[in-house]
């Protein structure tokens, strides 16, 4: 049994969240800080507070007063064979309700039909056997059965939910709340369902006896009890210290939903099912490789107490640690390990954020753990590109905040395949892309270091979710080639929104004529800019930075040269290039190919003993500038943000 589908209406942040389908396996919840995420954990528990939604929807005015209550409609979806195991795992106290019984029909047969009329009992019994039909045929069915209920807070279903939970709505049936009646369920000699019946003496004119009925209220249905189990079987883990390192022992095997009474299950397991004790210490030694072992002992008025051992020196019980003195993250984990290696049906795991409470290498291999037990549902928020890739999930949900509100939409697990497809093609990571706003792609990595610095040091611009990011190779955007990779870019940033849309690309001019820019352009949907100069280098051809920049390098050397170079030095070297080039001044800083250049300079005052290297020293020269001559770069930071605010400009328009 598990999750299929949410709504949330009028919680929290949440005034009407839109569908949001869920799958057995994994499903990944994405949002920025305040986005709604825990609040969807919160309902996705089934036990959640009334707390209206707040902002001028409901709230138009200070004297305004919310009337409406926090819901949500839910659809739960469960396996035939699931609910007849069910069904047989209960019988003895199983009861579905009695059908819609139509009166005038009842006085038809009974006293004005030809012949001789039906008995009371003997016309109760045929709508009963019909009903009861249907019930079979509706078992039988190989369909899944899925209840779409309504729920309040406080765990609280509706009155239309409680009848859908009467008989599944496999026929019509009359329900009074206040003394309700149902008929008995059974099973036969041969393994059979059946409706238990009374039967009769032959003194007794009632011949053939009748199906026995019970009095008793909704929750005593087949589907009630179904979904209270289910929901019993719901676990939430967040970054918190939970308090469940010992216990008093009362003999019971099922964890709860706080796993509080952690200590006494794994006392029972330690003790019947040592085979799966020694799994579950397996595991939990894989997942945090300091701990060596787990074992619970049992102390002073029947208290039960979970002992972790970090060396495997089993024997010295006085050099492990009782459960309360370790990480809050070593609880979570003997709770969730504990449900996977002992849970013979489904469970629903909710997981938040498990990067905040286990170390990067720890939480990929509980998420690597968590996929060796697929039966499960899991919810896992998570603001971590690496538990994504890890999980592999079978979709995402984001969420997103906007004016006052959070709106939910599902990324297809096809979408989340191809975005990985055209990741892996591109030769870019899921961490490069992941969280950001928009991005801004670049020619290279030197720029993708050295942009961010420019603009928040000369005119203190912050990217504010904003990734500039280097494309992998320029060339391909030349050529045969061209219309296609720009398509790749385009689905990268437009085939899904877990990934951002782009802004558009700022390149090197390289010497293209205006005519090839204009081409460039045409071919994508996305702004094509370049730098008004041929690279980006030709921003730092300033002779006191390189001096101060080569003269660093030198130092930190094992043998540095045995003088450094001189502002007039690089200057004297600078003019006698721009001469052999036959440039002038001002087309010295646009034509040259500044690249090439600084590799001879370094090259040449080195004795070809320092090699210039990108992206280090143009990050270098990047920063003495910013820092020494900012007014150099001030041109460069100009046109960058001019790319920026194209994007600023957009999300102004209505």
């Amino acid at each position: 049994m598990y999750i299929n589908k949410l709504r949330v209406y009028n919680y929290k942040s949440y005034f009407d969240s839109g569908v949001m389908e869920f799958t057995p396996g994994v499903n990944i919840i994405v949002g920025k800080n305040n986005a709604g995420k825990t609040s969807l954990l919160e309902v996705l528990t089934l036990d959640f507070e009334n707390q209206p939604h707040r902002s001028l929807k409901t709230l138009p005015n200070k004297s305004s007063r919310i009337e409406e209550k926090s819901r949500i409609e839910i659809t739960l979806c469960i396996e035939k064979e699931e609910l007849q195991n069910f069904i047989k795992e209960i019988y003895s106290n199983t009861h579905i309700g009695l059908p819609q019984l139509d009166y005038d029909d009842y006085e038809y047969h009974c006293a004005t039909s030809p012949g001789e009329p039906l008995t009371e009992v003997e016309f109760f019994n045929d709508k009963t056997k019909e009903a009861f039909k249907k019930f079979q045929d509706f078992l039988k069915n190989s369909d899944t059965c899925k209840l779409h209920l309504t729920l309040n807070s406080s765990k609280q279903l509706e009155t239309t939910s409680l009848i859908k939970l009467l008989n599944f709505d496999s026929y019509e049936t009359t329900f009074n709340f206040d003394s309700g009646t149902f008929y008995k369920l059974n099973y036969d000699d041969n393994g059979k369902l059946k409706l238990e019946t009374i039967e009769y003496d032959d003194d007794d004119d009632r011949l053939g006896g009748e199906f026995s009925n019970y009095k008793g209220t909704v929750e005593d249905s087949i589907g009630k009890k179904l979904f209270d189990i289910f929901v019993s079987r719901i676990y939430r883990f967040k970054a918190e210290r939970l308090n469940i390192g010992s216990c008093k022992f009362e003999n019971n095997e099922q964890l709860k939903s706080d796993a509080s009474n952690l200590a006494e299950v794994l006392f029972i397991l330690q003790g019947k099912k040592p085979g799966s004790f020694a799994q579950f210490n397996k595991f939990v030694s894989s997942i945090l490789d300091e701990i060596k072992y787990i074992s619970v002992v049992m102390g002073d008025n029947s208290e039960v107490e979970i002992k972790v051992w970090m060396t495997e020196e089993l024997n010295r019980d006085d050099l492990s640690f009782p459960l309360s003195s370790c990480g809050s993250g070593v609880g979570q984990v003997l709770a969730i390990v504990y449900i996977l290696v002992s849970s013979e049906e489904p469970r629903t795991l909710i997981i938040d954020e498990p990067q905040s409470f286990l170390h990067p290498g720890a939480a990929k291999k509980l998420i690597e753990t968590i996929k060796q037990f697929p039966q499960h549902q899991y919810f896992i928020t998570t603001h971590s590109p690496d538990i994504i890739t890890t999980a592999d999930p079978s979709n995402i949900i984001k969420l997103k905040y906007k004016n006052c509100e959070t709106t939910a939409s599902v990324i297809d697990a096809k979408d989340i395949e191809l975005q990985k497809e055209i990741l892996d093609e591109l030769g870019i990571r899921l961490s490069d892309v992941f969280g950001a706003d928009s991005i801004l792609w670049v020619e290279g990595e030197t720029e993708e270091e050295c942009f961010p610095i420019i603009l928040d040091k000369i005119l203190d611009k912050q990217l504010r979710g904003i990734k500039i990011l280097a494309v992998q190779q320029t060339g391909d955007f030349e050529g045969t080639k061209a219309n296609l990779v720009f398509d790749i870019y385009k689905k990268l940033s437009e085939g899904s929104n877990l990934f951002s849309p782009a802004i558009g690309f700022l390149f090197d001019s390289e010497g293209k004529s205006e005519e090839e820019k204009k081409i460039w352009q045409e071919r994508s949907e996305k702004p094509v800019e370049f730098l008004s100069r041929r690279m980006y280098e030709n921003y730092l051809l300033d002779p006191e930075a390189i001096a101060a920049v080569f003269n660093e390098e030198n130092q930190a050397r094992r043998e540095p040269l045995s003088t450094d170079i001189t502002k007039v030095d690089v200057e004297e070297w600078l003019e006698k290039k721009k001469q052999e080039e036959g440039l002038s001044e001002e087309e010295w800083l646009y034509k040259v190919h500044a690249s090439n250049i600084l590799k001879q300079l370094f090259s040449n005052f080195s004795q070809r003993n320092i090699k210039f290297r990108k992206p280090k020293h143009p990050y270098q020269l990047t920063k003495w500038l910013v820092e020494n001559k900012p007014d150099s770069l001030s041109g460069l930071a100009n046109e960058i943000a001019n790319m920026l605010n194209y994007e600023e400009r957009s999300h102004r328009q209505p």
